[in-house]
């Protein structure tokens, strides 16, 4: 049912369900199987499983991987090359998606299937197919285009501006509206459509295309999401991230098998959780940046969020595929026996002694002190430097002065943190127990709000935002009062700005977050990685850089300097080499800016 086909180019593949495009349905049941087989793809290693969490999250500026030279490297910089082959895997697998929903669309058509049958397995893999080219258009921008099954005998496909894919993309999701409103978690519905057909028409709107009766369509669409009450905000933000999750802010979902013959599994914590942190295998590849962690802690400063973000604190394993973490020191957590990033370190008391031994030293823990900062987003090295001689002397406030030194020189991987919406600690092997939520209803208001304020009602946008942050300040034990309410004086520019960053801040670590830091274009980019090159801690780091020892330290994005060119660049991913190759209607001229 899955054989490969050695095709190099996955717009010329025959689809694996069919082994030819000739198959004609005979029954619903036949019809059902290989539908289910399109979803399969959406959670094969090449998409969801894998790629489409570790593409889009890497590059979206908000990562940090180790200076080698690889390709996770060169990702996580904003300094992609044609030849990367993480990109290359992730085209490949939005376009086997693609080949998979065409060929069983062009089927089923010419099955004698009653009609409903055709509406509601046509519409779900027409949203399907929708859901790929949005994707492609907003990593690749144009793309190789097309509708109907691919032979074996190959085709050559030119790019196809992106606005006529995100016009195919709008049939398509128009289609999907007639499906059933209702379905079990993982299958899309009619108004799953409407609310990702909002955030289409929000997309054509920021890129000019008819761009004021694309508002007006995405405001009738999110309206319509929103009155249904067919999703909600989960009660807790955290909640959203557990083992297996089934949420009713869940508006487009992809769910993983256990077990699996065709690599439908999910290797998010694979990738990103630290080394000897999980009872499975974990490489730690990726972390967060330092400016995009003081983003959120100078924003809102004890809000619940952060600890479900970002990963700074776990038990220490001895390595991988260890079930059980060291045994714990005392009777609370310590740094004896578990393992802390920035913005927190250990030291060792000068007194106090582990319990039950002679003379080992308590590891104790600190954190950067925030409040002591002007600008939170920018913790100020000469703060640090001079905060004994400001505070007076003790263990901590020392402690304080080493950090200058800790966070800005040669170190090792835990002078960042980590991502922690991906984190199974109990993962299996290299496969995580999560289901993937790809679209949420927290997103989908946050867009909503935009277009009210677009549209000139800023008092509506700020009160749908603040819905996403009530259930933020409740997502802890004891409610905090952060994030607090926007206040309704705000104007619409402030608004617009507020709305871009709360959505990179409620969505940090997610697939959609490289198209939430580019929608608005190179202005607010800029403004983005503004925080990256005025970031002190990482701004020095960089300065502690030896290309000969491939030293752990932070960089500055393009030197420190956003040029025009190297922003108007990074709104895209390159059109890999790969297709570049395998298509005699591309050449390399035929690739992104600055490619």
């Amino acid at each position: 049912m899955f054989c490969l086909s050695a095709c190099s180019s996955l717009l010329n593949e025959d689809p694996l369900y069919t082994q030819n495009n000739n198959v004609v349905f005979q029954s619903e049941s036949n019809a059902e199987l290989a539908l289910l087989g399109c979803y399969g793809y959406m959670s094969a290693n090449a998409a969801y499983g894998q790629l489409w969490q570790e593409v889009p999250v890497v590059a979206s500026g908000l990562t940090w991987a180790q200076r080698n030279g690889a390709d996770d490297g060169t990702l996580s910089e904003l300094a992609t090359l044609p030849a990367n082959g993480l990109v290359s895997s992730a085209w490949k697998g939005m376009y086997k998606i693609i080949s998979e929903t065409n060929a069983f669309l062009e089927s089923i058509d010419k099955s004698s299937l009653s009609e409903n049958v055709k509406i509601q397995k046509g519409g779900e893999a027409k949203f399907i197919r929708a859901i790929a080219y949005y994707n492609l258009v907003s990593l690749f921008g144009d793309v190789p285009f097309k509708t109907i099954a691919s032979t074996s005998d190959g085709i050559s496909a030119e790019r196809t501006p992106v606005a006529t894919v995100l016009q195919q993309v709008v049939k398509d999701l128009q289609d999907a509206t007639a499906i059933s409103a209702t379905s079990s978690r993982g299958r899309l519905n009619s108004w799953a459509a409407k609310a990702f057909l909002g955030k289409v028409y929000f997309k054509m709107a920021t890129l000019d295309i008819d761009a004021s009766a694309n508002l007006q369509k995405a405001k009738d669409m999110f309206d319509a999401v929103y009155a249904s009450n067919a999703f909600s905000l989960e009660s807790k933000f955290g909640n959203l991230f557990g083992n297996y999750t089934n949420s009713k802010e869940a508006i487009i979902q992809v769910n993983f098998s256990s077990t699996s013959a065709v690599d439908c599994y999910n290797r998010g914590s694979n990738r990103f959780a630290p080394a000897s942190s999980t009872a499975g295998i974990a490489w730690g590849t990726y972390r967060v940046t330092k400016f995009a962690y003081d983003l959120h802690q100078g924003t809102y400063s004890g809000d619940p969020r952060i600890e479900a973000t970002f990963l700074t604190k776990w038990r220490t394993r001895s390595g991988n595929n260890q079930a059980n973490p060291k045994a714990q020191v005392g009777t609370s957590l310590c740094a004896n026996d578990s393992t802390y990033t920035y913005p927190y370190w250990t030291y060792a008391s000068s007194t106090a002694i582990v319990p039950g031994t002679a003379s080992t030293k308590l590891q104790l823990v600190a954190k950067l002190p925030y409040a002591d900062f002007t600008d939170a987003k920018n913790p100020t090295i000469s703060v640090l430097q001079n905060y004994a001689t400001a505070h007076g002397s003790s263990p901590y406030n020392d402690q304080v002065v080493q950090s200058a030194v800790n966070f800005t020189k040669v170190g090792n991987s835990n002078k960042w943190p980590f991502y922690a919406k991906m984190y199974d600690q109990n993962q299996s092997g290299t496969m995580s127990h999560k289901n993937l939520i790809v679209y949420r209803y927290s997103e989908m208001l946050l867009l909503m709000a935009d277009v009210y304020n677009e549209l000139g009602d800023t008092k509506k946008a700020i009160s749908l935002a603040n819905e996403v942050l009530a259930r933020a300040r409740k997502s802890s034990a004891v409610a905090s009062t952060q994030p607090a309410d926007w206040s309704i004086s705000l104007t619409k520019d402030q608004v617009k700005e507020k709305l871009y960053f709360e959505r990179i801040i409620e969505l940090c670590g997610e697939p959609d977050i490289f198209d939430m830091v580019r929608i608005r274009g190179t202005v607010y980019f800029k403004k983005l990685l503004e925080l990256n090159i005025n970031h002190e801690l990482t701004t020095l780091g960089d300065l502690n850089y030896d290309t000969s020892t491939n030293a752990y330290v932070d960089y500055s994005f393009n030197n420190g300097t956003l040029t025009d060119d190297f922003l108007k660049k990074n709104l895209l991913l390159p059109i890999p080499s790969s297709e570049i190759d395998a298509n005699p209607a591309l050449t390399n001229n035929d690739n992104n800016f600055g490619y």
